[in-house]
């Protein structure tokens, strides 16, 4: 089995951010690696990714901007590369003030940034005032960056809130009702894998290893899909969606080792009810008896599990296995 081709996707240029949202796929956070993707480090991913067929990628995090010259670089790389830069992901938590975020979007436009988007969320608003992504769009207006909200719809609401300072979750139900970021997580299409699964998963209804098993028979397509996927700064090919296996970029376009790449060979031929049965067999896993909410919970919790033991390398980076992040 061979990833042969990709379409569109993202270059993670850390994880390190300036928030800890309680949605964020990656476990991004204040406390993860401080390490920033090396310009031509970025380049050698570029031109793996467009060997295959990619010709557009984002830029994402973590918090792009937590480290101005590193991303600048990374920004100039992409031209060379022959990619194009989709956009450059922000949560605007750098804004200070309407002059220096123009400086710096002008030299960001002077790189071959055309495009910025700019997080609003009841999800983001828990680290980071409103004021400050309003700022950025201002910025963005002057400087003549395109720019778009992800997502507006909240920007509506959130809105009627105060906009210099962040919003405990308390304060969002009060505002809005008991059951609010529940609501705004099915509006939002999360992924329920990383942080997001730990937050919501109370929310749903339980079944055991063995139902959702039963419920998910044969290969998981999703562990296959190229159509967003991401490439991190560590050099590590990641699934849409199924964050924490890590494809070293240099085996894309080539037969996967099955010794190296065990457990994801196993979703991706055959799936959760093989990886179950692989992780009682090799490792002594042990199912929750208060069930999961999905074969991604019950996949994300073998995957746990089995990093402790270091079963694989395919499984990381480290942190993200870590609750502390």
């Amino acid at each position: 089995m061979r990833i042969s081709s990709l379409f569109s996707g993202g270059l993670i240029s850390n994880y390190n951010c300036s928030a800890a949202c309680r949605h964020c796929l990656y476990r991004s956070s204040p406390r993860r690696d401080a390490s920033y993707i090396d310009p031509e480090f970025a380049r050698s991913l570029l031109h793996r990714a467009r060997s295959l067929g990619c010709r557009g990628m984002h830029i994402g995090g973590g918090e792009p901007f937590l480290r101005f010259r590193e991303l600048l670089d990374t920004v100039g790389v992409f031209r060379d590369a022959g990619m194009r830069l989709d956009y450059l992901e922000t949560n605007a938590s750098w804004f200070t003030d309407k002059a220096s975020a123009i400086e710096k979007l002008s030299r960001l436009a002077a790189a071959g940034c055309d495009t910025v988007m700019v997080s609003i969320c009841p999800f983001h608003i828990e680290f980071i005032p409103l004021y400050k992504p309003e700022g950025v769009i201002e910025a963005c207006k002057s400087a003549g960056m395109n720019f778009f909200i992800w997502q507006e719809q909240y920007y509506r609401e959130l809105s009627s809130l105060d906009h210099g300072r962040t919003h405990t979750r308390e304060e969002l139900e009060a505002a809005f009702g008991p059951d609010y970021l529940l609501r705004a997580a099915g509006r939002f299409g999360l992924t329920m894998n990383g942080r997001a699964l730990e937050s919501f998963k109370p929310f749903f209804r339980h079944s055991s290893a063995e139902e959702i098993c039963a419920a998910n028979p044969g290969a998981c397509t999703e562990a296959g899909e190229t159509s967003h996927f991401h490439m991190d700064l560590y050099g590590n090919y990641i699934p849409p969606g199924c964050v924490g296996f890590t494809i070293d970029h240099e085996d894309l376009g080539s037969e996967l080792d099955p010794e190296r790449y065990p457990l994801f060979l196993t979703m991706l031929s055959e799936g959760i009810s093989a990886l179950y049965e692989q992780a009682r067999r090799d490792s002594g896993f042990i199912p929750d008896p208060e069930g999961y909410i999905s074969k991604c919970d019950l996949c994300q919790e073998i995957r746990t599990w089995m990093s402790k033991m270091r079963f694989s390398g395919e499984l990381g980076p480290a942190e993200f296995y870590s609750p502390a992040h």
